[in-house]
């Protein structure tokens, strides 16, 4: 089960609400401009946020909300700072059009295509920006540990812009190593010429593009070996049936 979020058991009702503004809640104007919605009709939906005592956040629904009007919840200082960050890289990243893992990796990309060409080199400059031997980058799901922390340990935009092309290359190679893949660039699949790890099979793309993103984007602590993990995870089960489907095309053709 996820963890929740809310600081309050159940979600507040009105007068829970009201009672609390007039006990001398502040109005959050940053918070509250940050997540101003404009609905498809051009109705503005404006959330009202407000600074409770305790370092808490007090969320009040629109009342032109469509199902929770006047009701609300309370949130940690610290958490909505962290997700007013996360909404407005997320808002920017829609508009910028890099709304998807490959659009995403290939705007900061400095490599796109080529970095398939470019694996050694990207992965002996991560062990540069890590300060650490390169024979430590041994292409386990443990090694990605090293690089998890260093992105974050870092400002996120500077890991976009310098490191993107290194974390996917090694991810990559972790993967490759895991399922015994070669890198291959996309030829088949809608998203133009991304790189992948390729098993001999058209239909199964094991995607260290998909496993970094995911994860960096997120708001929870960065975690590359379990993303890394988990797109193997994904991936497995497709693998096994093309590989099953390919062998008895197989055997019946002979």
């Amino acid at each position: 089960m996820p963890k929740r979020r809310e600081l309050n058991e159940r979600r507040l009702t009105k007068k829970q609400v009201q009672d609390l503004v007039k006990s001398g809640a502040v109005l959050n104007d940053r918070f509250t401009k940050a997540f101003e919605e404009t609905y498809a009709n051009g109705e503005l939906k404006r959330d009202l946020y407000y600074t409770l005592p305790g370092d808490r956040v007090l969320r009040v629904f629109a009342e032109n909300d469509i199902s929770l009007p006047g009701r609300g919840d309370i949130f940690s200082l610290e958490y909505m700072e962290k997700f007013a960050l996360w909404y407005s890289r997320m808002k920017e990243d829609y508009a910028q059009k890099r709304g998807s893992s490959v659009q995403h990796w290939r705007y900061y990309s400095r490599h796109k295509q080529t970095l398939v060409e470019d694996v050694s080199v990207l992965v002996h400059s991560l062990a540069e920006w890590l300060d650490v031997p390169e024979a430590l980058l041994d292409k386990t799901y443990k090694s990605l540990d090293l690089v998890s922390a260093a992105c974050s340990e870092s400002d996120l935009d500077n890991v976009y812009v310098r490191h993107y092309d290194q974390i996917v290359a090694y991810v990559g190679e972790v993967i490759r190593t895991r399922v015994n893949g070669q890198w291959a660039v996309n030829t088949t699949h809608a998203g133009g010429d991304y790189p992948y790890i390729n098993v001999g099979l058209e239909y199964v793309q094991y995607m260290p593009i998909n496993a970094v993103w995911s994860t960096l984007k997120g708001m929870d602590p960065i975690d590359l070996r379990k993303a890394a993990a988990d797109e193997v995870r994904l991936n497995s089960p497709k693998e096994k049936v093309h590989r099953y489907l390919l062998n008895k095309r197989t055997s019946s053709d002979t």
